[in-house]
């Protein structure tokens, strides 16, 4: 049995609220400390952790001062900007984290976090919940074994619809500052990073690792009522030289199943996030092998159960920062490559039901589905209202300054 704390128990810290509460359930951890500041608005909770003897804060330094050196890990599922100081005062109260995607919104928060990590001798698991998946340890396996040879490319397609309420759940949604603090919330930062950061990882050189990101571009753009981009095509380049490719939306009516390719000299890999397709193995000599997939529904199950071992086990798989902050790396050097591009109104079209205003850009769909089987950027494919960025040397990035944004 261990010792947790949380900060934030609203939003997607519910989730996290309900993984604790089935540990505590069924006798594996104590969850000694809860910071709620909404905790009128949270008294079914707040009712519960009481009765569990969890003790609740309305100041999270408060709460990791009073229970420092008593806090095995400390989760915190937070907005982006909080992410870097919470962790490191977590760590230097003694405490493991378990911290919210992504690990933070600029390389340099990252690396201030990896620091204190390396002066405490914590661990920093980051939410990416895909790295802890069987599944993804599969495709890893196959991959590093060699099964299709040196690898090409690999990407991702996204279209995931966002309406108003979306945007406007919290303070920093949409946002690319808050309060002079950088977020960078984008769909490609948030909703959609698991396929950046996921990419990046299963093509890294090791099992444990994810690949170095030398160079990118990016194309931005966005058609909600937001600060940041909520649609973006994305070409990263490996240091051994492998294609990553992103090419996704919110401003769509509907949801697609998300794909993940991998091709490779020998054949390829066919990865669907949604549906009940297997992971599908095509060999360039016919052959076809077919993997199951993990679950959704287990995924939390596999999250928890990595983090509970990594307590006594540092052998074990997590999301570190070195996985985590390559996403990170992309996600900046995307703001270096490209301005955030408002399309005009004739680009899209919008659905305004009540509270919920829903856009689609005209033909994503299709333009998505081109790109991604051509794997060409949307200027490329000569897209009406595309907007050409640049390529951006990552080889020795070290500080985000605000990039084309400012």
């Amino acid at each position: 049995m261990y010792n947790a704390a949380i900060i934030g128990i609203s939003g997607f810290g519910d989730t996290h609220y309900r993984d604790l509460k089935d540990g505590v359930e069924t006798g594996r951890l104590n969850l000694l400390g809860a910071t709620v500041i909404n905790q009128t608005e949270e008294a079914d909770k707040c009712d519960w952790l009481k009765g569990q003897g969890t003790a609740l804060y309305t100041d999270w330094q408060l709460m990791l001062d009073e229970l420092a050196g008593k806090i095995d890990i400390c989760f915190i599922p937070t907005g982006i900007s909080m992410h870097a100081p919470m962790a490191i005062a977590a760590m230097r109260s003694g405490a493991n984290v378990f911290v919210e995607k992504p690990a933070a919104a600029t390389v340099q928060d990252v690396a201030a976090i990896q620091r204190v990590a390396d002066e405490t001798g914590k661990f920093v698991a980051v939410g990416y919940q895909f790295i802890y998946q069987p599944d993804v340890a599969q495709i890893k396996q196959l991959l590093v074994d060699g099964k299709l040879g040196k690898i090409i490319s690999i990407k991702s397609n996204a279209l995931w619809s966002r309406d108003s309420l979306y945007y406007n759940r919290n303070g920093w949604a949409g946002k690319l500052k808050v309060n002079g603090e950088w977020v960078l919330d984008s769909q490609f930062n948030n909703a959609n990073a698991h396929f950046l950061n996921v990419m990046s990882f299963l093509v890294g050189k090791t099992f444990a690792t994810a690949a170095k990101i030398d160079s990118c571009y990016a194309e931005l753009y966005r058609a909600h009522a937001i600060e940041s981009p909520d649609t973006a095509c994305l070409r990263a380049t490996a240091d051994d030289g492998i294609k990553l490719y992103f090419f996704g939306t919110h401003a769509c009516f509907e949801n697609t199943a998300i794909d993940t390719v991998i091709r490779g000299e020998l054949g390829t890999i066919k990865w669907r996030y949604y549906g009940d397709d297997d992971i599908e193995v095509t060999l360039n000599d016919g052959k076809v092998e077919h993997y199951p997939k993990t679950p959704i529904a287990e995924y939390r199950q596999h999250v928890m159960a990595s983090l509970e071992k990594r307590l006594t086990d540092p052998g074990t798989l997590i999301c570190d920062l070195q996985i985590a902050g390559e996403q990170t790396l992309w996600n900046n050097g995307a703001y270096e490559s490209s301005v955030v591009n408002q399309l005009a109104k004739t680009d899209f079209v919008v659905d305004n039901n009540g509270e919920r205003v829903k856009v689609e850009i005209n033909n994503i769909h299709e333009i998505i589905g081109q790109s991604f089987e051509q794997e060409k950027m949307f200027s490329e494919l000569n897209v009406p209202w595309s907007v050409k960025g640049t390529e951006v040397d990552l080889s020795s990035y070290k500080y985000f300054n605000g990039g084309k944004i400012m």
